[in-house]
């Protein structure tokens, strides 16, 4: 028998896992070695700053065009063509000694490594139950969750040791391997009796007016910019206004970012059995509670780490908990769309995120207000967003029936699965 199709439970894991998180190892791990590539490639800082901001711009188109390539063509030669084209990538960055070339190589680095973390997580649906879903969203929530924390000390020890070169190497290898795995042990999981809709547009329009596909796009959007003020805003805040040693400012950053831990722990302990609504009505109370001790800390008790980390840790829990339960519910209903839909899914909190960062830089003045009000806007409106997109018609579908309507309901949903979802609620 084909060796792909006997994959147990916790390879299948292993590889979804590292693929997934490919391209967030990717941001991370490099991050202690900009100044130091500024010098050697004698570029400026801003120069070496495109390398970062490019590299969204590679993923945000990454999301658009991977997951209508694998509803069409299928999961596996998408996601082999997008994993070689992140090693070459990777190569090209780690040889190079000229700063537009690099450029342009993060670019295509971000384009091919995004693959994974799009695909990982449609596979993920394709081939499980949702009970089984929720667990390994939880894992591979936690183990982005940690990336910030592990990548960047990986990279920093690399740097040190061997130079900056050598941080693109890993990243080579990683990619080399994750091609291996590819090759040797995952099969195609697209669904074989449903055919993919043609237009992508089409599909996409369809998608951004669909209330069930909104809600959880939207939703984790919001949640997402709950902690990316204090993502973008902590370095300043903490080193400069605070003045923290850049160690303690790592201790602290790691002991932030354990809540997001915590909250995908829950998540996979209780998803399974509470469901991804349930999960997430808890999350909005625990982010808008988080949100306003926040505010009210950090307004009473400025300059104070923690005013800052105590109500930062609520938040983050909260959006450990968000993230794989809107991760789970927004593929269930789509089916040969999955692939369109996650990659739309996820450029919308792209969209969403972006917006919050050109906010927080128009009005980022060194003190604790950017962070704080931010903040706040994006947990009121993480919280508006689920009161308000709560009609039947926007409910996600039972567990047990879940994956029945995965095949068979389209991003319009069919006459009988609103029937039925209008009968459960």
């Amino acid at each position: 028998m084909n060796q792909r199709t006997t994959l147990p439970l916790w390879a299948w894991g292993a590889i979804v896992l590292l693929l997934v998180c490919l391209s967030r190892i990717s941001i991370d791990i490099y991050l202690p070695s900009l100044p130091a590539m500024a010098d050697a490639l004698h570029a400026s800082d801003a120069q070496l700053q495109l390398t970062l901001s490019l590299f969204m711009a590679g993923s945000a188109a990454s999301m658009l065009a991977c997951g209508p390539l694998a509803d069409r063509y299928g999961r596996r030669p998408v996601l082999l063509a997008g994993t070689g084209i992140f090693v070459l990538a990777s190569i090209v960055c780690t040889v190079t000694s000229d700063v537009y070339v690099l450029i342009g190589a993060r670019v295509l680095q971000a384009f091919g490594g995004c693959s994974g973390t799009i695909i990982g997580r449609v596979m993920v649906r394709d081939r499980f139950d949702p009970a089984t879903q929720a667990r390994m969203l939880g894992k591979i929530s936690m183990a982005m969750g940690l990336s910030p924390i592990v990548a960047p000390l990986a990279g920093s020890v690399l740097d040190a040791a061997f130079g900056w070169r050598a941080v693109f190497g890993v990243l080579c290898a990683l990619g080399a391997l994750s091609l291996g795995l590819i090759a040797a042990y995952v099969p195609e999981t697209r669904p074989a009796s449903v055919v993919p809709q043609g237009n992508t547009l089409a599909l996409y329009r369809r998608l951004l007016g669909d209330r069930y596909f909104l809600r959880y796009a939207l939703a984790i959007g919001c949640v997402y910019c709950t902690y990316f003020p204090f993502i973008a805003e902590s370095s300043v805040l903490l080193q400069r206004g605070m003045h923290l040693s850049p160690h303690a400012y790592a201790l602290v950053f790691a002991l932030t970012v354990s809540g997001y831990i915590a909250g995908s722990s829950l998540f996979r302990a209780l998803g399974p059995r509470l469901g991804a609504d349930y999960m997430l009505g808890v999350a909005v109370l625990i982010n808008v509670a988080g949100a306003a001790s926040l505010l009210l800390a950090g307004t009473l008790a400025p300059q104070h780490v923690a005013s800052l980390v105590a109500p930062m840790l609520l938040v983050m829990v909260s959006v450990g908990m968000a993230i794989p339960a809107c991760q789970l519910a927004v593929l269930q209903p789509y089916g040969a769309q999955a692939g369109s839909a996650s990659g739309l899914f996820f450029f919308v909190q792209m969209l969403i995120t972006a917006v919050c960062g050109a906010v927080i830089a128009a009005i980022t003045d060194g003190s604790e207000k950017p962070l704080l009000w931010v903040t706040a806007a994006a947990s009121a409106a993480f919280a508006l967003v689920w009161g308000l997109t709560k009609p039947a018609a926007a409910t996600a579908p039972a567990p047990a029936t879940a994956a029945r309507q995965g095949a068979a309901t389209g991003p319009a949903h069919s006459r009988a699965g609103q029937a039925a979802r209008a009968r459960r609620s």
